[in-house]
């Protein structure tokens, strides 16, 4: 089978589901995806790559014939948005996303049956990314968030879908698949 789109690359804010889209295309087209975090993070969330060797992580994936990449960054992504023959950029609205990240938070951070702690992210985590997400549509620069991501969109003149919710992100998976 000939694929027609080989280097995805999925953007947008934190909660949006880029994750979640990358591990249904990682299942049903065979093509290892690979998140921004982990470039970004030795250890996730909590030792950070110095610039150079996270550049490189990036360049040395974005060469390969066939890759999935999601993340919300934006500043050092060129190379594999460069590279891309797909991008998609997940675009929900606001109340959709905070819903998404106090879930998301809840699931990985408390098991609801035994009340322990999985993990060591705290409620100030929660709170910044409750923010951001808000204020992605309507962030004072013009370099950050939304207009980060269609800033680099308009620049690399690639093929790009810009998804809003659900039924989008299906119909896509369904063309895709």
């Amino acid at each position: 089978m000939d694929l027609k789109y080989k280097r995805i690359h999925i953007l947008g804010p934190s909660g949006c589901g880029k994750t979640y889209l990358a591990d249904k295309l990682t299942k049903k087209l065979n093509i290892k995806s690979y998140d921004l975090d982990d470039l970004f993070f030795k250890k996730k969330y909590n030792l950070r790559r110095d610039e150079k060797e996270r550049n490189e992580l990036l360049e040395d994936i974005s060469k390969k014939k066939k890759w999935i990449i999601e993340g919300t960054y934006w500043k050092w992504i060129s190379p594999s948005i460069e590279k891309a023959n797909l991008v998609v950029w997940l675009d929900p609205n606001p109340y959709v996303l905070n819903y998404r990240l106090v879930k998301r938070h809840l699931l990985r951070n408390y098991n609801i049956f035994t009340k322990k702690n999985k993990r060591s992210e705290g409620w100030d985590d929660l709170i910044k990314l409750l923010k951001y997400s808000t204020s992605y549509r309507k962030m004072a620069e013009p370099n950050t968030g939304y207009e980060a991501h269609k800033w680099l969109i308009n620049k690399h003149k690639v093929n790009f879908v810009h998804l809003k919710n659900k039924k989008e992100v299906n119909n896509l998976l369904e063309e895709l698949i």
